[in-house]
């Protein structure tokens, strides 16, 4: 049996076809713009909200501002974009007009980039019902679908009824205790797989963020994000990047784990131990989730260490978590 038909699941990914036939269904999906930018050092910064109200946009959308829906301050060694707290997520979502039974559909302005982490979120607090918009804005414009470029309107507000504070999976988010422990663990360690660039990931390459240590949590595998994606050609030249073939995802990331038991560690895994069978890290926990759709293609739970390394360079630059460096 279809789980996704007898659950009334939808796909996890989806095109933007399959998206504007459910904007023109009796039940249309809540739509979500996720764009985060990097803004590294020397690029031209850009301001994802100003965007998203210039437009062009899906038409529907409303915008979920990963930085300001997020647990801030001291708690959280004021990282960005940490994951919300089960209330702040209701609140969110009800603000959004999202109900618990809602179809949410997420996207980007970069192709697949920004969006998998919301995506994440929705799922890691329950919400079976989340997509992601495959190519992001770019593929919806490439398809040449509508396009919405008035002012966006809000959307009508839900009472608490409508989304109950959810229960997080705590198995999804990983700790730095938890990450700490890992490398002691030995045969029983859990794979790590880092989405950073693989210079940063040797250590060769400078961090972009001040008072962050350069390399890797010993026993990580490197996997950039961008080896699961796709790059197509969009409109005047633009590039964008869409998910891999789910045959083409298995290879790389089999490839990628070759010395460290292949996929079939992370299967294993993933029946033994709670049902997540990889943690997964980055600069600040947002590409890590390309990581993780990636991995759901294949029917792999995986964990995302929220700090990432943010939180692991800052603190082994205090000396208080070990470094490894590598060869490229």
């Amino acid at each position: 049996m279809n789980l996704h038909r007898a659950a009334n699941i939808p796909p996890l990914v989806l095109g933007p076809q399959a998206v504007a036939k459910l904007l023109r269904s009796e039940a249309p999906p809540r739509i979500l713009d996720a764009t985060w930018f990097l803004n590294a050092p020397g690029a031209t910064p850009r301001n994802a909200l100003d965007e998203f109200r210039r437009g062009p946009r899906v038409p529907t959308s409303s915008f979920w501002d990963v930085d300001q829906i997020a647990t801030r301050g001291e708690s959280v060694r004021n990282l960005p974009h940490m994951m919300p707290s089960a209330a702040q997520f209701a609140e969110a979502a009800r603000k959004h007009g999202i109900a618990r039974s809602s179809h949410v559909v997420v996207y980007d302005r970069l192709g697949v980039f920004s969006a998998p982490r919301t995506v994440f979120t929705f799922r890691a607090f329950g919400h079976p019902r989340v997509s992601l918009l495959d190519g992001g804005l770019p593929a919806w414009e490439e398809a040449g679908l509508p396009l919405e470029t008035a002012p966006p309107s809000e959307p009508q507000p839900l009472d608490a009824s409508a989304y109950p504070t959810p229960e997080l999976s705590s198995a999804w988010i990983r700790s730095f205790d938890e990450m700490l422990a890992n490398i002691g663990a030995g045969m029983r360690r859990q794979t790590v797989l880092d989405a950073r660039p693989a210079a940063r990931f040797a250590g060769t390459a400078p961090e972009p963020r001040p008072g962050v240590a350069s390399g890797h949590i010993p026993g990580s595998v490197s996997l950039p994000f961008p080896a699961v994606l796709a790059e197509r050609g969009g409109t005047a030249g633009a590039k964008y990047t869409v998910m891999r073939e789910q045959h083409e995802l298995w290879q790389i990331i089999d490839r990628a784990l070759a010395d460290a038991g292949g996929i079939d560690k992370l299967r294993h895994d993933a029946s033994a131990k709670d049902a997540v069978g990889v943690s997964l890290t980055c600069g600040s926990g947002m590409t890590a989730a390309v990581l993780w759709l990636a991995l759901q293609q294949l029917g792999i739970d995986g964990g995302i260490y929220d700090e990432s390394w943010m939180g692991w360079g800052a603190r082994a630059a205090n000396g208080e978590a070990p470094v490894a460096k590598s060869a490229e």
